[in-house]
């Protein structure tokens, strides 16, 4: 069921892999408080997990309704997005240092608003190179299973980034305001 355009896709999830885990023991320590929005932050890592998982096991198991033709074009740009997506979401992971919080968003003793690098760009580009590397990846397996696992992923990082959104207004009061007017959400001048 899969090509090799996926492979390149699928190659490029696990050098975003390589990078993230070291963040887990190297980052900041939380603050010890309450875990803000508890309900949200299960639910958006249960998105998540479901987003890989229709991505990658629906189509070996039975979910293979293709909605996109496996074309070459099609094929390219995938690996286009994903290759973009994830090198843009590393760069803002190694960007972000320290201050990452992984995946219960907390706001980490000593942590700085990070405004540099792609965070001059969008608030959220992790997310933002998710989204793309995600649309690249659906692109290349091209099945309604893929497709719902972009939809399951993308609200997972919309609740995700208004759940930072909010912390960091808490934290940074007038310097996130000043941030968040002049910087959009996750699409570069848009939103």
């Amino acid at each position: 069921m899969f090509t090799h355009y996926t492979f390149v896709a699928l190659v490029c999830w696990w050098a975003l892999a390589l990078v993230w885990l070291p963040g887990y023991f190297l980052r900041l320590r939380a603050r010890k408080a309450p875990t803000p929005y508890p309900a949200a932050q299960i639910v958006a890592p249960l998105l998540l997990y479901a987003c890989f998982f229709l991505m990658f096991a629906g189509p070996r198991l039975g979910f293979r309704l293709l909605l996109t033709p496996r074309t070459p074009a099609l094929g390219v740009l995938g690996d286009i997005l994903a290759v973009a997506g994830v090198a843009f979401a590393i760069w803002a992971r190694l960007t972000l240092g320290r201050n990452w919080s992984g995946l219960i968003v907390s706001v980490r003793e000593g942590q700085g608003l990070v405004q540099h690098g792609p965070y001059a760009i969008v608030r959220h580009p992790i997310y933002t190179g998710f989204i793309c590397a995600m649309v690249g990846t659906a692109l290349t397996i091209g099945t309604l299973a893929s497709w719902i696992g972009v939809a399951s992923g993308t609200v997972a990082l919309l609740i995700r980034a208004e759940i930072e959104d909010r912390m960091m207004a808490a934290e940074f009061g007038d310097a996130h305001a000043a941030y968040r007017a002049r910087t959009k959400k996750l699409i570069p001048f848009v939103w």
